[in-house]
């Protein structure tokens, strides 16, 4: 028997693997047959490689800031002094990732049901697997939430084209149109050696995206992102990251929250070993704490969400002028733009 199964092999899962493998036995399961595939933009605050320690090699290029465009052409600049987010390789970065990892990893491993009493059996497509604690890390559709019935507040489509063209550009660029998109924006990040064009919303389309952006040959990405956190703890069971809808209503990031709901799960876990009580009360903690860290941001997030997708352009536009009269140059770059 494992102490911890954690279902999902992205960087968030691979991570807790890394933080919990120093005391505990663990054993990671990945349904897809080969890590990193996932799609994702990669774009990450620079402070998450004080915390990750990322490889050169993962990283394709730097930018320091942000130009948000409104749709009736006021623009916003937000810029760093120094660099402010990395574009990494998402593929490299996960792969890496798991090289770190000691504990077993098994791939094109599909988890079927659970069943959890005075221990945790998880039924998979290779197997069962009998565990003290069970981490869902397990991305929007977990099957690790949905055993117990749980949904974040909403679902929307991420979508990325990336074309082969050159842009060594400094800043990341939006764009917001509550007639095109009314629930989210188009992006647009320079990644050195190509150039990403995306879109998040619950209508977005690769017809609106390629519209949009006027692009014609290109490698196509897409990725269902949950946003509004459910319940994420429950007898012998965590759920972190973007399986629990812990992520940023702004931009549908979830790494960085990733990181430091995993860095609390550790903490906690830990704390129930000890007390040889995994039950759902001691696991409360660990809720407790995330929402203590970022919980205001996400609530705050969440409201600005509701309130922007009922805006018309010319509510938009108002709204920017205000937000322009404002040394936004001071926000920290992890709230709310990054990964």
């Amino acid at each position: 028997m494992y102490d911890v199964i954690i279902v999902g092999a992205g960087p968030v899962g691979l991570y807790t693997a890394n933080i919990l493998e120093k005391k505990l036995k663990a054993l990671v399961l990945e349904k897809s047959r080969e890590i990193g595939k996932k799609a994702c933009s990669g774009l990450y605050s620079s402070n998450l490689d004080s915390i990750i320690k990322f490889k050169k090699t993962w990283v394709e290029h730097e930018v320091n800031g942000a130009v948000l465009h409104s749709p009736l052409g006021t623009d916003i600049m937000v810029k760093k002094d120094k660099t402010a987010a990395l574009v990494v390789d998402r593929e490299l970065f996960t792969k890496g990732l798991a090289e770190r990892v000691k504990s077993r990893i098994i791939t094109d491993c599909s988890v079927k049901s659970i069943d959890i009493g005075s221990h945790v059996t998880c039924n998979t497509s290779k197997g069962d697997f009998e565990a003290k604690i069970i981490i869902g890390c397990d991305g929007a559709n977990s099957v690790v939430r949905k055993h117990f019935g749980e949904e974040p507040e909403e679902i929307v489509n991420g979508l990325i084209a990336v074309v082969d063209k050159k842009d060594q550009g400094d800043s990341v660029e939006l764009w917001f149109d509550s007639k095109k998109l009314p629930d989210g924006f188009f992006w647009k990040i320079p990644r050195g050696k190509t150039t990403e064009y995306g879109m998040l919303g619950h209508k977005a389309t690769y017809k609106q995206l390629v519209s949009f952006f006027k692009i014609k040959k290109y490698r196509r990405h897409a990725a269902s992102i949950p946003m509004g956190p459910c319940k994420t703890y429950f007898p012998r069971t965590l759920l972190i990251g973007d399986a629990g809808g812990i992520t940023k209503p702004w931009s549908g990031g979830g790494v960085m929250y990733g990181i430091k709901c995993a860095q609390i799960a550790r903490d906690v876990i830990f704390k129930s070993f000890k007390m040889h009580d995994m039950s759902e009360k001691v696991l409360k903690e660990y809720e407790d704490r995330w929402k203590e860290d970022i919980g205001k941001h996400i609530a705050t997030g969440m409201l600005f969400r509701k309130i922007f997708k009922n805006l018309d352009n010319k509510s938009l536009d108002i709204l920017f002028k205000k937000m322009k009269k404002k040394n936004l140059n001071k926000l920290d770059m992890d709230f709310p733009v990054f990964g």
